[in-house]
């Protein structure tokens, strides 16, 4: 078997082979001496980040920070002349790593310039592109201090809040920023984002939530996408969901944001498309100018519940009266018969006001979603009569990471946030992160 040090010593010059060595002796005595297993373990990671932040360094100054002559262009149109060899400190995820570079500065301009910065991702920054990949990933889904303390436990990185939360809001604007290139471009024909495979049937499903912002609560919109496979029962079962969230948007841009990603899933290719929500206007404006060929579904719990409202108001919480009422006309809901409701709402003579406005808001919600609510037909072809997906979502997604005590938010920085988690949580990190980390 060949030996380490004999391949090794083919490559790497002595000093650094010299370094290894030393690295290598030292993890293999806190292997094998007295520390317990767990301590050896954490010991030799350790040293291992050791010795690898000391390649880094030596590494990045040999190849990025050399000097490329006496003098280079300046963007003035002068001339920038080499003055000296300056380190820079720059944390990664191996820890804090010095490294030299070359430093260029113009006399006409006064402008000044580090060899290697740009290409490592180190202009205007002292942290490494995958360091801040690293605590953009850990933020967007728990709160920046608790980011801090979890990257400073599992990791070399070392981050304070506020530096943490300009970074991962940075990453996050940048990426909303070329979120919206595309939705321009795909509202104009310039770009096609269909996958190859055409899905079957196709769900699209949204909600609205209230999230704290730094003047009031105001309501965010999340939107979930998702394919389906038959369950043993006949019922769809979701699989592959994925998500939008704006944070304290309208329903036109919103509108616009959901379809660019059910377009992302094969919207205009699906041999079904449902749509399925509760009766929120803004919602079916919305599903009607972007998904005109939806089936269109009201979750049934949510007609439920406003049958169980009128029933509380009309005949008084918790009364036996109210709930045979209630129960009733949801059995009535379920199967079909949302035209029976209607009567019965009709023949209901509150003696209060509060009971007359709520049986007229109730007329009107199941009048306008009257179309939605063939419940019957939509059970024997397998659909979905609930909108449990968006509503798991709304929690999972945008309120366990917005919604926490004490948080307030800009505009700018929940959506950032939360085009980061949906990122992330559609599977797409890697796909949107690994080119930025490739030179140029």
């Amino acid at each position: 078997m060949m030996a380490v040090r004999d391949a090794a010593e083919v490559d790497l010059p002595a000093p650094v082979l010299e370094l290894v060595l030393a690295r290598a002796r030292s993890m293999w005595a806190a292997s094998g001496g007295e520390l317990s297993p767990a301590e050896a373990e954490e010991r030799v990671q350790e040293l291992s980040q050791g010795l690898g932040g000391e390649m880094l360094g030596l590494g990045l100054s040999q190849c990025y920070g050399r000097q490329e002559g006496p003098e280079r262009p300046c963007e003035c149109g002068a001339r920038q002349r080499f003055v000296s060899y300056r380190g820079k400190q720059a944390m990664t995820v191996l820890g804090a790593v010095r490294y030299e570079r070359a430093y260029y500065h113009c006399t006409h301009c006064g402008a000044g310039y580090h060899i290697g910065d740009e290409a490592l991702g180190l202009e205007g920054s002292s942290y490494s592109v995958p360091a801040q990949e690293a605590i953009a990933l850990v933020c967007c889904h728990v709160p920046f201090a608790e980011a801090c303390a979890l990257l400073r436990r599992l990791s070399a990185v070392e981050v304070s809040n506020t530096q943490a939360q300009r970074l991962t809001e940075g990453h996050g604007q940048e990426l909303e920023q070329a979120l919206s290139v595309e939705r321009a471009q795909l509202f104009v024909g310039e770009v096609e984002l269909a996958p190859a495979e055409a899905p079957s049937r196709l769900y699209v499903t949204l909600d609205g939530l209230k999230l704290p912002f730094v003047d009031a609560w105001h309501e965010a919109k999340l939107g979930s996408v998702y394919e389906v496979v038959p369950g043993e029962d006949g019922i769809d079962q979701p699989t592959t969901v994925t998500h939008v969230c704006g944070a304290w948007e309208g329903p036109e841009p919103f509108g616009e944001r959901l379809y660019q990603e059910a377009a992302r899933r094969g919207v205009e290719r699906t041999a079904e498309l449902i749509a399925i929500a509760d009766g929120a206007p803004w919602i079916w404006n919305l599903v009607a100018e972007h998904f005109t060929s939806a089936v269109q579904i009201l979750d049934y719990y949510h007609a439920a519940e406003r049958v169980h409202e009128v029933a509380r108001v009309v005949y008084g919480e918790g009364s036996a009266r109210a709930r045979a009422w209630a129960e009733a006309r949801c059995q009535w809901l379920w199967d079909g018969g949302v035209d029976r409701v209607l009567r019965s709402l009709r023949a209901l003579r509150p003696a209060h006001a509060e009971g007359r406005e709520t049986v007229r808001q109730a007329l009107g919600y199941f009048t306008s979603n009257r179309q939605r609510m063939d419940y019957p037909s939509y059970r024997a072809r397998g659909y979905h009569v609930g909108s449990g997906v968006v509503e798991a979502a709304c929690k999972t997604v945008a309120a366990a990471r917005c919604k926490r005590s004490g948080m307030r938010w800009s505009r700018e920085g929940a959506q950032a946030v939360l085009n980061l988690r949906c990122l992330f949580l559609n599977g797409r990190w890697d796909h949107h992160r690994q080119p930025c980390k490739r030179v140029a």
